[in-house]
């Protein structure tokens, strides 16, 4: 089965898509291979530990390598926002893949809330307003994102951080 990415349309190197979160269980092979196939680089889980539990996505991060696909972990308690000294250098690091013509996907349980604040962090960390990068992502996802007032205040401080 196809995944279903919701891709933003931008300019510049790189696509940046999200997702809600892959089947568990035994379809996580399946779905990490056909990511591979649609041309995935890098998978980027907003997921927790439990949630992962919960969803059957313990062995997503190495199932994703498995399949050729790098893994990335940035855990955020659903309709939260992390810790931006804690992720900074991820998404740093995420955002000069995208910037170097990588195919990035990242999700979350519905691809709506974390996701979106993840993808919209890369945007603004290659040059995207915060309303610019929301608005990418409400056109390509079809519905309002985030899931919160604190994930949209988050990229504005995100935004502070790049310009210091």
């Amino acid at each position: 089965m196809r995944p279903i990415l919701y891709t933003i349309d931008r300019r510049g190197p790189g696509r940046l898509s999200t997702m809600a979160k892959p089947r568990g269980g035994d379809w996580l092979d399946d779905e990490m291979t056909a990511l591979k196939t649609e041309g995935v680089d890098v998978l980027v889980c907003a997921l927790t530990p439990t949630e992962l539990d919960e969803t059957g996505l313990t062995t997503e991060p190495l199932t994703a390598q498995q399949a050729g696909l790098r893994f990335v972990a940035i855990s955020i308690p659903d309709r939260g926002v992390p810790d931006l000294a804690a992720v900074l250098p991820a998404l740093q690091q995420l955002a000069q893949q995208l910037q170097s013509g990588a195919h990035i996907v990242t999700h979350c349980r519905f691809g709506i809330g974390r996701a979106s604040l993840l993808a919209a962090s890369l945007l603004i960390l290659n040059g995207d307003h915060p309303d610019s990068a929301w608005n990418h992502l409400q056109r390509a996802r079809g519905l309002p994102v985030p899931d919160t007032a604190e994930q949209r205040e988050w990229t504005n401080m995100l935004v502070k951080h790049r310009l210091a």
